[in-house]
């Protein structure tokens, strides 16, 4: 299935990590003769079941590729039906799909699936027991794609965020021309991961799922933990954004939210090494050309 003409069907187009893939179909990194067809929220509607089968089956893909998610992690605390939606019963949908059409499904998780007590990084061993409605959905899902029998990949990743879209990292430099002193917590501590960087490793790990497959090994279906290398705290992570800025850590305690988050959110990337012998870069080399590529993109709209 992975030659030439291979339809790699892409939920989630318009999100952080859809644009992430995009990006790389346009580049030498991405396969040869390989068709990547882009599906966004405007297309079908993650909301409803129904839509979404009628048109991944319309599309007879060769591989799903799901970047969809419902990722308002506050918001789900009220919206928990339409979380369990996106974020589980569409994945359980698209793994059916997957075993009927005999073709692997690559997905992705969240860090928040894990209750995030002690210091250690967690394994993907661990028993589920998220803090809030987010990680209960996307919990759902991944026990969903694990009961349904088809060939997958789900790697689970933590702090998501790129050059493009509403993340962090853009946040932290809208604000600091608003702020002299920034608050941020200190107590949550994980690796922020570059989406560019998500989509490139769990790509050669695709490409390796297949090789082993092709050479008549059993495809390494199972879950993974995929980030950049590294830990940091969120205050941390804002400092390296901005060297020079006055950040205060704060305890979480200090910014209440609607969903509790995981003081523990460090994943050990061992397994999917050892599988897939890929090493992520550290996560302060992913975030520098992340900066790079904002610094270019502003000059560019400055000079037009």
């Amino acid at each position: 299935m992975s030659g030439p003409g291979t339809k790699i069907l892409l939920l989630g187009a318009s999100g952080q990590l859809g644009q992430a893939f995009l990006e790389l179909s346009k580049t030498d990194a991405f396969p040869i003769g390989w068709i990547l067809t882009p599906l966004d929220r405007e297309q079908v509607d993650y909301s409803f079941s129904e839509p979404v089968e009628a048109r991944v089956r319309l599309e007879k893909p060769n591989l799903i590729l799901n970047c969809a998610a419902y990722t308002a992690v506050d918001r789900a605390e009220s919206e928990r039906d339409l979380a369990n939606q996106v974020n589980g019963q569409i994945p359980y949908l698209l793994a059916r799909i997957a075993k009927d059409l005999s073709i692997p499904l690559i997905h992705y998780s969240s860090d928040y699936v894990y209750a995030g007590s002690g210091v250690q990084p967690h394994l993907e061993t661990e028993s589920l027991a998220p803090l809030n409605h987010y990680g209960r959905s996307k919990a759902l899902g991944d026990e969903g794609i694990q009961a349904a029998g088809c060939d997958y990949l789900i790697f689970r990743t933590s702090w998501v965020y790129s050059h493009i879209g509403n993340n962090f990292v853009r946040t932290m430099l809208r604000v600091s021309k608003e702020r002299s002193e920034l608050r941020i917590v200190n107590d949550q501590i994980g690796a922020p991961t570059y989406a560019p960087d998500l989509a490139k490793y769990s790509l050669q790990a695709l490409m390796c799922a297949l090789e082993m497959k092709a050479a008549g090994r059993a495809f390494p279906n199972g879950v993974y933990h995929l980030a950049n290398a590294g830990e940091v705290s969120w205050a941390g992570f804002a400092r390296a954004i901005l060297p020079g800025k006055s950040i205060v850590g704060i305890s979480s305690s200090d910014y209440p939210t609607p969903a509790k988050r995981p003081l523990n959110s460090r994943l050990d990337l061992n397994k999917f090494q050892s599988t897939f012998g890929i090493r992520p870069r550290n996560w302060e080399v992913a975030l520098e050309e992340c900066l790079q590529c904002l610094r270019l993109r502003e000059d560019q709209d400055l000079h037009g």
